[in-house]
């Protein structure tokens, strides 16, 4: 059998499919979306930018320290007594290491997260609260080394 050009073209474009195929399923998962419920947030998304707005706007902001036993979040010692918040720590590469818990505050006005619950590595930290009626946002991205 002869090879003529219309064979060598065959053959390439074929070669050229199996090369884009193959890239194709070695990329495997990229990942996941980073929530389940992606639109339901995505309508409380104006409500996120005003509470962020608002935080940025307190002459005391709450400070996020890291210390060998956690992050430990100090609040003004001027916060109300109706206080309530959420702290979520977000991994990017894996979700069952995320941490979501209620802030409780001591009466020295902070609240620690232990080392025993983190790993090392970067995190997205959310801190979240409501005090007199009005929501506050604050985010910013961490990285915890165990020491």
């Amino acid at each position: 059998m002869k090879l003529n050009w219309g064979h060598g073209v065959a053959i390439a474009l074929g070669c050229f499919m199996i090369f884009i195929l193959s890239l194709l399923f070695m990329a495997g998962d990229t990942g996941g979306m980073v929530t389940d419920n992606y639109y339901e947030k995505e309508i409380h998304f104006q409500d996120e930018i005003n509470a962020e707005k608002k935080a940025n706007e307190l002459a005391e902001k709450p400070e996020i320290l890291i210390q060998a036993n956690g992050f430990l979040v100090q609040f003004p010692t001027s916060t109300a007594d109706n206080f309530k918040g959420e702290i979520f720590l977000l991994r990017n590469e894996d979700e069952t290491k995320d941490i979501r818990t209620p802030i409780r505050l001591n009466d020295k006005k902070n609240f620690l997260v232990p080392s025993v619950k983190l790993v090392d590595g970067e995190y997205e930290l959310t801190l979240s609260w409501k005090e007199n009626n009005q929501a506050y946002l604050i985010k910013k991205s961490i990285r915890w080394i165990s020491q």
